[in-house]
């Protein structure tokens, strides 16, 4: 029976195991941060500050719900959108599939994966302006292969979709790109060219060729960099590998839930997270059909995860070709000419509907008399820290005056509100 105890008291644990809760256990987060070992970037200390205060309304704040019938009240703690918080980059790879839906075009689209030498990587890890220059230089190759290679010879413009993905299942470095890309292009006269046929040969090579000139143009003086390049040319005379498989036909909303992976994902999910002795965590990851499991000292594994984390304001998705920001608006014309719009209508993230999709239930329902909350009033921090509110409950008056159709009878609903408080107003939950 003790045995079986046990093994249940660690599947309890392991299943309670979060990357925030790590990181608060045994002060681990504030010896990572005094330590000298990792120099850690303020884009990380703010990202992981805010994720410590996710759902903490003490800390992060909350809005306060009430029941316009029954004066029921509920406090929901705000989410932190954390770079590193697995729940909120559910919500925003969410929002962001929705958005990039309805500026995709009713043209096939192939998704491609380019890679390059795992001795390039240390060029590319936590270097900003590399980063950059491997996305536009893979914009510029894809454009390229379009232009030259489609069918009819014409100079056709495709669009793409670009996300640089650093990391690996196992947390370590592994700099590749992942994209959207039109199986055809859009030409200067209005016209569109199909492309179902890629070359992959063509692909690989060329990124090859363009990557390491690029990178050679950008660190001249680099002569370790420059006798990587040369093995790279003599070693991979294939190019570097690619993975552009995978065509997607008329489903592009699930096209773009799958690029929203790796949007702003944090580099592990809490539920690959199994164990934890406050020495060492244990995380498990899966490649080609199998599990692999992975033993890391917690500071080790702080690091891996963290260090992924972008440089502020740096854009991790790109556009380029029709889906370039400055072309967007002439080209969605042409397109619609050509019947190659989605008809589209984008949704709004609303946290009311996301927690009932996944629970079942309307958290804005009253659980006392079925009614349905109305928002009372925001408390939140300040940029310095300070808790402040908004609303009252004059504007709470106004609301549900308005939304039931009496804007003229203020003192109905006041009088209405005022038997709420009188019933029992002051009854609190947390959500």
């Amino acid at each position: 029976m003790s045995h079986m105890g046990n093994k249940i008291s660690e599947t309890i644990i392991s299943s309670l195991l979060t990357f925030k809760l790590i990181l608060s256990l045994n002060d681990n987060w504030e010896t990572y941060v005094t330590s000298n070992k990792y120099e850690v970037r303020e884009v990380e200390k703010r990202e992981v500050a805010k994720m410590l205060c996710c759902m903490d309304p003490e800390r992060g704040g909350y809005s306060v719900y009430i029941c316009v019938e029954c004066g029921e009240q509920k406090k929901v703690p705000h989410s932190c959108k954390s770079r590193i918080c697995s729940s909120c980059g559910k919500r925003h790879a969410d929002e962001w599939a929705e958005k990039i839906n309805k500026e995709m075009y009713a043209v096939p689209y192939r998704h491609i994966i380019l890679t390059i030498s795992n001795k390039l990587w240390i060029y590319f890890e936590g270097n900003s302006q590399m980063q950059k220059l491997m996305l536009d230089t893979a914009g510029e190759v894809m454009k390229e292969i379009v232009r030259k290679f489609n069918s009819q010879k014409k100079k056709a413009e495709p669009g793409i979709i670009m996300v640089l993905h650093p990391f690996g299942r196992d947390l370590k470095t592994n700099m590749h790109v992942h994209m959207l890309m039109t199986e055809g292009g859009l030409t200067s006269s209005g016209e569109w060219v199909e492309m179902p046929y890629i070359d992959y040969k063509i692909i690989r090579k060329k990124w090859q060729y363009a990557i390491l000139t690029a990178l050679r143009k950008a660190n001249p003086k680099d002569q370790e960099l420059k006798r990587i390049i040369d093995w790279c040319f003599k070693e991979r005379t294939n190019g570097f590998n690619i993975q552009a498989k995978r065509r997607i036909e008329g489903k592009t909303k699930q096209a773009a839930r799958y690029m929203a992976r790796y949007v702003r994902h944090p580099a592990i999910a809490d539920s690959r997270i199994i164990g934890y002795d406050t020495q060492n965590v244990t995380f498990v990851y899966e490649r080609e059909g199998k599990t692999y499991t992975v033993i890391m000292e917690k500071f080790e594994f702080i690091h891996n995860v963290i260090k992924h984390i972008p440089d502020q304001n740096f854009k991790m998705v790109r556009y380029y070709g029709i889906h370039g920001r400055r072309a967007k608006r002439n080209v969605r014309e042409v397109m619609e000419k050509l019947g190659k719009v989605i008809k589209y209508i984008i949704k709004p993230f609303s946290w009311q509907k996301n927690v009932a999709q996944y629970t079942g239930k309307d958290p804005l329902k009253c659980k006392k008399c079925s009614g349905k909350m109305e928002i009372y009033k925001v408390v939140y921090r300040n940029r310095n820290g300070e808790l402040k509110e908004y609303g009252n409950l004059d504007k709470f008056i106004k609301k549900i005056a308005v939304r039931g159709k009496v804007t003229d009878e203020k003192e109905k609903a006041q009088t209405k509100f005022e038997a709420i408080k009188a019933a029992g107003f002051y009854q609190l939950c947390l959500f």
